[in-house]
């Protein structure tokens, strides 16, 4: 089996790496390419057998605490305490709520309210990655309070609405004796204050191996290691209904992010980030290729009912629940304008979180014999993979595509110098550099240590002068073709003055043709003037 597992592996890896370079040229969310990869992966190879055989569910878990990890790892804490109580609202209430709201509407619509419930509270986190990669290839920065709310609550809301899954709806479906709320609040407190415990005593662990001399050759595989081992350990308690796995992996990010406030010396946060952006990016493309790739596909086309529900539930999701929630949560927070929480509830993609979970809980789902409700387990878990597929397609075409313009429109995107930012850190790195090299006359240093960080600074002057280089280049490429269309069109203008004054063509026709001509050269000129500035992001209209 393994003769045909491993190659097929790395044949999603390296074509979805493909896929999501692809995506970013045409500037639309990478994982609608892999899914539908996986779609038409499905077509030709009958999926089963080896998905069974790699087990989803456990690449499910992996690609959770990877993810998680990376983010809290990422998280910049400075701009995160600029909206630190709107942020913890919407990680926490904010997703109970759009799992609730979420769960009513999709049981009114004909579905069992045990499914339902579940249904939403998986379709509850969402999944900014996508979306920010949009935004980056797009050259679109949105405001730091803005930026700083969707990068916040997207770090915790995946890790709550996990839990919430797992200790509060899952069981409502899997399990056919009714639930004690106290011991049920009870699970889900613990999940949350063990999860917090738990990724501070790993992260102080691992931190204290990494800066060891056993890891400074190895730092890569043990960062790589750190987010199993939060998850793992986090899922020992699984037994008795606790998964703290899903917090114990962000915040043990968190943790080795800010080493200094848990009493340890600064951690290669570069090379860690670094190591971790890939090795997520590796799960989520399995992922994302798996959830296409597991369609029913004949299940979703024979079922006009099913697909209809999906469609319904995608437009319930965006339009009802998660704007009711995000204004709802938020409406204490006189920081924010309408402006901005209407962005925040329209930013709310859905993806790689609801992906996972929609995996953890179909790979439970048919192992039952008997579900509460009409379904057999195998007819809700296809419920369920038709109904996340189809949310998350809409989800991340409808919203994932939209949201750049929206931001421009709305006047939330904050304009930057891209050549004089990379200009700015370039100095920066060469003024270091000058420094190290006094130190090292100054024989405040020895040749070994002067050697290594002398060999990193111009690298990363090497770097940015490169980044510089194709900023300036494109400036310039397109400057030449705005020059071009330029002369273009005041040769066709004056063509047509040529015409109309050989009596050729009428006045009317003239001035039609002399407005329109003068409306393009108005245009360019207007570009031309932004792209000389060195603006990344375009003028936002309001």
């Amino acid at each position: 089996m393994l003769a045909v597992e491993l190659p097929l592996v790395a044949a999603i890896l390296i074509g979805g790496a493909a896929l999501a370079k692809i995506a970013e040229q045409y500037k639309f969310p990478y994982p609608i390419l892999l899914i539908l990869a996986g779609i038409l992966l499905g077509m030709f190879i009958p999926g089963e057998e080896l998905v069974a055989g790699i087990g989803i569910d456990f690449i499910a878990q992996l690609t959770l605490a990877c993810v998680l990890f990376y983010a809290g790892l990422t998280m910049n804490l400075k701009e995160l305490r600029l909206s630190i109580k709107s942020i913890m609202l919407l990680a926490t209430l904010g997703v109970t709520l759009t799992a609730i709201i979420a769960g009513i509407t999709i049981w009114t619509i004909g579905i069992g309210l045990t499914a339902a419930l579940l249904i939403g509270a998986i379709l509850s986190p969402t999944d900014p990655a996508a979306l920010f990669s949009v935004l980056e290839s797009g050259g679109v920065r949105v405001k730091k309070k803005v930026f700083s709310i969707l990068e916040g609550e997207a770090v915790f809301n995946d890790a709550t609405a996990v839990i919430l899954v797992i200790t509060v709806f899952l069981p409502l479906v899997v399990s056919s004796t009714a639930l004690n709320w106290g011991v049920v609040l009870f699970q889900f407190s613990a999940s949350m204050g063990l999860g917090v415990v738990i990724g501070f005593g790993v992260a102080y662990i691992m931190g204290l191996i990494i800066l060891s001399p056993v890891g400074e050759s190895s730092s890569s595989v043990l960062t790589a290691t750190t987010p199993i081992l939060a998850y793992g350990v986090g899922e020992i308690f699984a037994g008795v209904g606790i998964h703290p796995g899903a917090l114990a992996a962000v915040f043990a990010g968190i943790f080795m992010a800010n080493a200094k406030r848990i009493g340890l010396k600064p951690l290669p946060q570069k090379s860690m980030r670094g190591v971790m952006k890939n090795v997520s990016f590796a799960f989520e493309i399995v992922v994302f290729t798996l959830l296409g790739w597991t369609l029913n596909t004949a299940f979703l086309l024979n079922n006009t009912t099913v697909t209809l529900a999906g469609i319904t539930i995608a437009l319930l999701v965006i339009f009802v629940a998660r704007p009711a929630a995000v204004f709802l949560v938020t409406s204490t927070d006189r920081s924010m304008t309408w402006r901005d929480r209407f962005f925040v509830s329209w930013a709310g993609v859905k993806g790689v979180a609801s992906a996972a979970l929609a995996a953890i809980a179909v790979a439970l789902i048919i192992t039952f014999d008997s579900i509460p409700g009409d379904l057999l387990p195998l007819e809700l878990a296809e419920q369920i993979n038709a109904i996340v597929f189809i949310v998350l397609m809409i989800s991340l075409s409808v919203q994932g595509i939209t949201t750049p313009f929206l931001a421009t429109r709305l006047n939330l995107v904050e304009e930057q110098d891209a050549a004089g930012d990379i200009t700015a850190q370039r100095d920066a790195t060469r003024h270091t550099l000058l420094h190290l090299v006094d130190r090292y006359t100054e024989g405040k240093i020895d040749i070994d240590l002067y050697s290594r960080l002398k060999s990193e600074l111009e690298e990363e002057i090497f770097t940015l002068e490169d980044e510089l280089r194709v900023v300036v280049a494109e400036r310039r490429a397109q400057l030449r073709e705005l020059e071009m269309r330029e002369e273009l069109f005041k040769s066709k203008l004056d063509y047509y003055q040529e015409l109309y004054e050989k009596g050729s063509i009428s006045n009317t026709t003239y001035e039609d043709e002399k407005s329109d001509i003068e409306e393009e050269l108005t245009e360019i000129e207007s570009m031309k003037r932004y792209w000389r500035t060195g603006k990344e992001s375009q003028p936002s209209a309001d």
